[in-house]
């Protein structure tokens, strides 16, 4: 089983055929400040005037359905790049069975690292991880364009 600090690198094509050293690694205290303010940054009046992702990521650390092993940044080349948050949530059908799943967001990238396959690749990482937990649901909410290639 992998720590609780592990660390996944790996490299990402930019646009222009470069490379970036990518590493992925569990968010820590020290990183809440400027995950709240990459959120921001990612999603400021993209889908309203100002936004309140940013807010919502200060306050899921401390909900009881958050998922701390899977609340995940992703760094380029040493820069604090994209995050993703999980919670925990529960799917029933007609009879009132549940199934315990799971959702993700705010899933942020900075906006001068969009549309490079970083959110792609945090997105298929913590999929990974989740699995590892043993989740086999994640129920996605949002903008679908975000999430094709």
């Amino acid at each position: 089983m992998r720590s609780r600090n592990d660390k996944a690198e790996a490299t990402a094509t930019e646009k222009g055929n470069s490379k970036m050293n990518v590493t992925i690694r569990r968010e820590q205290p020290g990183d809440f400040r400027a995950v709240e303010a990459l959120t921001r940054e990612a999603f400021w009046n993209v889908n309203v005037p100002g936004c309140g992702e940013h807010y919502l990521a200060h306050i899921l650390r401390e909900h009881p359905d958050f998922v701390p092993e899977l609340d995940l940044v992703l760094e380029a080349d040493g820069v604090l790049a994209a995050n993703i948050m999980y919670t925990k949530a529960k799917l029933a059908d007609e009879h009132g069975k549940e199934k315990e799943i799971l959702t993700f967001g705010p899933l942020s990238v900075l906006p001068a690292y969009q549309r490079r396959g970083l959110g792609k690749q945090l997105l298929a990482h913590s999929f990974a991880k989740a699995a590892e937990l043993g989740y086999d649901v994640i129920v996605i909410f949002g903008n679908p364009e975000n999430y094709i290639s």
